[in-house]
C-alpha cells in the first residue's frame, strides 16, 4: 500500500508538504542524495497524521486533486486539437510524439 499524506521535510527547502509515495521518497534519498545529508534527511521526513490537520487543509487537498483530474481530462480531450495546432504554428518541427530530438532535426 503506498503512503501518502503530508509530510514533514519532504524536501529540504520546505516545512511541510504533501507526499505522494513514501517509500519511493526514502528510496530515492537513498539512491540520489548525498550520503552525508542522508541520515538526517530520513530521521526528519515524516507523515504527519491525517488526526493532527486542519480539516481545512485536508478538504483544500481533495479540491485540489479533483481540479488536477479535471484539467488532465480536459488536456487529454483537446490534445487532437493541440496537435492540428501545433503542425500549424510549428512547421517543420521534429516532434515525434516522445521529444524534439527524434534524429529528423532541420
Amino acid at each position: 500500500m503506498i503512503e501518502t499524506g503530508f509530510a514533514f521535510h519532504v524536501h529540504h527547502d520546505k516545512l511541510a508538504e504533501f507526499c505522494t509515495d513514501y517509500d519511493e521518497r526514502v528510496r530515492y534519498i537513498r539512491e540520489n542524495k548525498p550520503k552525508e545529508e542522508q541520515d538526517l534527511r530520513l530521521r526528519l521526513f515524516k507523515l504527519i497524521p491525517e488526526s493532527r490537520l486542519p480539516v481545512s487543509l485536508i478538504k483544500a487537498r481533495a479540491t485540489y486533486d479533483r481540479a488536477w483530474a479535471t484539467y488532465y481530462t480536459a488536456w487529454d480531450a483537446y490534445m487532437p486539437q493541440l496537435e492540428a495546432l501545433h503542425k500549424e504554428l510549428c512547421p517543420n518541427c521534429p516532434w515525434d510524439g516522445m521529444t524534439i530530438f527524434s534524429g529528423k532535426e532541420k
